[in-house]
């Protein structure tokens, strides 16, 4: 047989080849491998945030799989939790049964609410949020020209769509009840296809979802639960968990119990500590060296200051100097959450401080 002989050109050429297939694989591995490794942190970035449930809860267990410590409980809680249910066969929550509800009536509360939402959204929170509003907002025509309407509609109706969009907000239509203007509390109990729903007051800041989610789906099922009476600056009803049922719905709605006052007396609710839960904003200004890290790690920061009429409001910048808490530490605390407040406010609804008229 007659032997193939390859010039020096040739063997040049296929060596050339050779390398260049052999880099473009490596490069293709690479490239490859680290899009691999994106799509993994994508998802790790967008997995919902499961708390942990505290061991001292043993009616109720955290959900299975990949779990986030919490900054409700402590280290040795966390790591009692975690051997706990690494150990045993737990039932699953299920989240499609928690949800974090809030209730507007009013034009003017609609961009704290969704901000509120937006809170969660950001921090992966995996309980269901809804919104209940008026019906009359959702029967309200489209304004023509040279119409006579509210002219916050339009506003209110962009910014119930964004949050719809953007932060997966279920929109809930209420009737009013007993021909009063508000749509009442009693609505909570009337979500019977939840288990348990969350209501926090509004303005406020969301610092840390999980501990409220942890709050939302382990605590001792009550058909109402408050926080305690205390002398921070909060009030009870900042944070309602209700028990969703009819006959408790029928019951509040029959007898007109739409206020918080009549409500509790009906339900004879449950409470529980407000400590590393809320924060109150006016408990700042009888502060004296507060911890500034302690502060912030606050799972909801609530704006009920006093001293102003609220953190969506901008006032005279003397009244803004006459307010501000008279301890250093608190003072930049204070400064710093209305100044997050207005930047979140303008980021989620777009809208800047509306002018604050006696």
């Amino acid at each position: 047989m007659a032997k193939l002989l390859l010039t020096s050109g040739q063997v040049q050429v296929l060596l050339s080849s050779a390398f260049v297939a052999a880099i473009t694989f490596f490069l293709f591995l690479a490239g490859y491998t680290i899009q691999q490794r994106s799509i993994a942190d994508l998802k790790s970035q967008l997995k919902p945030r499961i708390p942990v449930a505290p061991h001292s809860i043993s009616a109720q267990q955290p959900l299975s799989g990949p779990r986030h410590p919490s900054r409700l409980f402590n280290p040795e809680q966390n790591a009692i939790v975690s051997e706990h249910t690494d150990s045993q066969q737990q039932p699953e929550v299920d989240w499609q049964k928690l949800a974090h509800v809030q209730i507007v009536t009013t034009h003017h509360d609609v961009c704290s609410t969704i901000m509120f939402f937006g809170d969660l959204a950001r921090l992966k929170s995996p309980a269901r949020r809804i919104l209940l509003f008026p019906q009359a907002w959702a029967m309200e025509k489209q304004a023509a020209k040279h119409d006579l309407i509210d002219p916050y509609m339009d506003i209110t109706r962009r910014l119930l769509r964004r949050a719809a969009r953007r932060y997966n907000v279920e929109l809930r239509t209420v009737a009013a009840i007993a021909s009063k203007e508000d749509i009442g509390l009693a609505s909570l109990w009337a979500l019977t296809d939840l288990e348990r729903v969350m209501l926090l007051r509004t303005p406020g800041l969301v610092q840390d979802a999980e501990a409220l989610d942890a709050m939302l789906a382990y605590t001792k099922s009550a058909p109402m639960t408050l926080l305690q009476q205390q002398a921070s600056g909060l009030a009870p009803e900042d944070l309602i968990l209700a028990t969703s049922a009819k006959e408790t719905h029928r019951v509040l709605t029959t007898n007109a119990l739409q206020n918080i006052t009549s409500i509790s007396s009906a339900l004879h609710p449950a409470y529980l500590s407000s400590s590393n839960i809320i924060a109150s904003i006016g408990a700042l200004h009888e502060a004296s060296q507060p911890n500034k890290t302690a502060f912030l790690e606050t799972p909801y920061i609530r704006f009920d200051d006093p001293k102003l009429p609220g953190p969506e409001w901008e006032v005279e910048y003397s009244r803004v100097v006459q307010a501000r808490p008279e301890d250093k530490d608190a003072d930049w605390l204070w400064t710093k959450m209305y100044g997050e407040f207005a930047g979140r406010r303008y980021d989620v609804c777009g809208l800047g401080l509306e002018v604050w008229r006696e």
